[in-house]
This record gives structure tokens, C-alpha cells and sequence, in this order.
């Protein structure tokens, strides 16, 4: 990325004034609980990032996994309904659709997604509805980007299997959902949380968003009025990976010439492998892979990051993948069917006598320690 050795106040004060037309206060409604969400209503931000087909970007827990009723609110105060097109089932990005025609006054262009911009020291903006101020704009520089995901509850939503990026910008509520922007005016990354007790805020990398976007556009005029039902192919193993810094491989068992092997064919700033964490009881990986096991090619690829590594199981739905992985110093070689993540994510419920029944998510198995598909009780009535 090639950035001007000194950036003004003026040329951040004609890139916000770009951008900040196109960010919208969302405000949400969520009617019934529903896996990790309660029911309730609150106020979040999105972006556009696709005018001309009305779609706008923000984080999973806003579109929510259940029933939402939504509407975005523009800079000129234009209020519009706006739809679920898509809730990723595990990262926490979504996507919003509304009708283009609707917004009648105010001249807006859509926020490109650059995550390739991303980089430690870049300095960034994160525009949005901060603590509800309709229009924040909150400066910082991105310190790290290969934070692990942030924990926010025990037993609600989490992101795993991701890097997170960091930098000290003091987000609030309200800011989920924020483009986080370069000097020129391109998002490098989506607002997602922060710390309470600090500055630190939360930021998720973009490439997964990119992918999921061009196969909505892709296929956008093929599925007509019902652009929602565009699949986007995501594979899993039911398993929580965790990434380790060599240090710490080598006391669990990885070899020296494998790590040596490592370091040696991976591009510069690889500090560690991927480990697994845990496995769902029943799922693909069950009684096959432990936690501590240290993994290290995917079909015969080395894989030391998530992007690579969920690159290969989304492409990989149906078949088999054999894995090599280390574990106390033995090297094995697994061969594991993967499985379509859309199908353990559920999509309908039962209402009786005011409680809320649905199948158990993958997020909640993995919370819980239960096979995904079981009952789950959402809401007690």
C-alpha cells in the first residue's frame, strides 16, 4: 500500500466528508429471543458498500440470527426500512438490503473495501454512531493484526477461528458496525467491540467480508427479488482453532524440524501455528482430533492461518480433507468429511405458550459442550 509520506488535517477533513454520507445509524429491532440474542432493541451502525444494489455492511449481532425488524437512518435523517440479506454463521459481519429508489435527497457513494490496506502503524478513522451520537469520528492507529478474537460472553456469541485487529480508538456502543478508514477514504476493517475498561476496540479483517460480497453481487440477478437466498459455501470440522506462537507449539510437542520447516517455507512475520482448542461431541471431528493437536498441512497445504485454513473447508463442503497434525511429538495424518455450516445454523423456531424452541447452534455447542441439532430453550416463556 502506498500512502503519502505525511497526511493534513485537510486531506482527512476531505475523506471523512466523502465517506460519512454513506454511513447510517441503524436502529434494530429484535422481537423474539433467538440463539445467542435476547429479545430487544438498540441502536448499531452500518455502511453502504454496494449503492447501486443497496446493500449495507455491519457486524452479525446487529442482523442478528433471528427475527429483525430494521430501518437505517442517513446523514440527511432520511429513514428507510432495510432487510437481512445475510448473518455470517460464525464471523461477525452482515449484510442489510434496501431499495436504492428510497433515498431521494441526499448524494452518497458507497465505501470500497480494501483489506489488503491493512497494516500496523496505519493510521484509521472509525466513523459512526458512537454512544448514539448519530455521527462519530474517532481517530487511532492500528497496533496489532493478529489479535485473538475477542471473548464477550460465556454463553452468547463469540468469533474464533479469525485474527481480530487492535488499536487504542475508544469505541462505545452504538459503533458496531463502523468503517474503520484509511486516508483514503477505503475501509481496511469493520468496528465490532471493544474494551470498557480501556481504549482498545475490536476490529475484524475485511477479506472474508470481500468474499461473501462478490458472490451476492455474482449471483444477484439470478436469484431476482429474493437476493437473500444467495448461498455463500462454508465448510467446517466443528472445531475451535487457537494460534500459538512457536514457543508454546514446541512445549506441546511440535518438532524441531517441523518447525524449523515452518519458518523456513512461510513468508516473513509467521510466528506460530494453528492448535486446536476444542471439539464438538458428534461432529466431524469428534474423538479424532484433541485439544493440543498441532495442525500442519490441509491436503497437503501448510496452513499456519485461519484465512487459509477456512479458505480450504469452504471449498472443500462434502468431501474429505486429510489432515496432518503433531500431536506430542507423533505425526498423524487424518482424514475428516466436512460439513456445511449453514446446515447446523438454525433458521426457524417454535413459539408455545410464549417460550422459543430451535435446534442447538454451533455457537451454543460449542459454549455448552453439547452436540449441535439438540433442543434448545432461546426463551422460557
Amino acid at each position: 500500500m502506498e500512502i503519502e509520506p505525511s497526511v493534513s488535517a485537510d486531506d482527512w477533513r476531505r475523506t471523512v466528508s466523502r465517506v460519512v454520507p454513506a454511513v447510517t445509524v441503524l436502529h434494530v429491532t429484535m422481537p423474539r429471543a433467538f440463539d445467542t440474542e435476547v429479545a430487544g432493541a438498540g441502536s448499531a451502525t452500518g455502511f453502504v458498500v454496494d449503492k447501486s444494489r443497496g446493500i449495507i455492511l455491519t457486524n452479525r449481532h446487529v442482523v442478528s440470527p433471528g427475527p429483525v425488524v430494521a430501518e437505517a437512518m442517513f446523514l440527511n435523517r432520511e429513514e428507510i426500512p432495510v432487510y437481512p440479506l445475510y448473518r455470517d454463521p460464525v464471523h461477525d459481519f452482515g449484510f442489510f438490503r434496501y431499495d436504492p429508489a428510497s433515498i431521494q435527497f441526499l448524494e452518497y457513494d458507497e465505501i470500497p473495501l480494501a483489506p489488503e490496506a491493512a497494516s500496523v502503524g496505519l493510521d484509521i478513522r472509525v466513523v459512526g454512531n458512537d454512544s448514539g451520537e448519530k455521527v462519530s469520528i474517532l481517530a487511532g492507529t492500528l497496533a496489532r493484526l493478529d489479535r485473538e478474537a475477542p471473548v464477550y460472553a460465556r454463553d452468547g456469541y463469540n468469533d474464533f477461528n479469525t485474527f481480530y485487529m487492535q488499536a487504542a480508538s475508544g469505541t462505545k456502543g452504538g459503533s458496531s458496525g463502523s468503517p474503520v478508514i484509511d486516508c483514503q477514504g477505503r475501509a481496511v476493517a469493520l468496528n465490532t467491540g471493544g474494551r470498557s475498561s480501556s481504549a482498545i476496540a475490536f476490529f475484524l479483517p475485511l477479506e472474508r467480508v470481500v468474499r461473501a460480497l462478490n458472490l451476492i453481487r455474482h449471483n444477484w440477478v439470478a436469484f431476482g427479488s429474493k437476493p437473500e437466498s444467495v448461498y455463500i459455501p462454508r465448510g467446517t470440522l466443528q472445531v475451535t482453532f487457537e494460534h500459538k506462537g512457536f514457543e508454546e507449539t514446541r512445549r506441546i510437542g511440535l518438532r524441531n524440524d517441523t518447525e524449523k520447516m515452518v519458518r523456513l517455507v512461510s513468508p516473513a512475520g509467521v510466528t506460530g501455528m494453528l492448535v486446536v482448542y476444542s471439539v464438538v461431541p458428534d461432529g466431524p471431528a469428534h474423538e479424532l482430533l484433541q485439544p493440543g493437536d498441532v495442525l500442519v498441512r490441509m491436503n497437503g497445504e501448510l496452513v499456519t492461518q485461519f484465512l487459509t485454513m477456512e479458505t480450504l473447508l469452504d471449498g472443500s463442503i462434502g468431501s474429505e480433507i486429510d489432515l496432518q497434525i503433531e500431536r506430542s511429538g507423533i505425526t498423524l495424518t487424518i482424514k475428516l468429511k466436512v460439513e456445511d455450516l449453514h446446515s447446523i445454523t438454525p433458521n426457524h423456531f417454535l413459539e408455545v405458550g410464549g417460550a422459543v424452541i430451535h435446534p442447538l447452534s454451533y455457537q451454543q455447542a460449542r459454549n455448552f459442550g453439547f452436540k449441535c441439532g439438540l433442543v434448545y430453550v432461546a426463551e422460557a416463556g
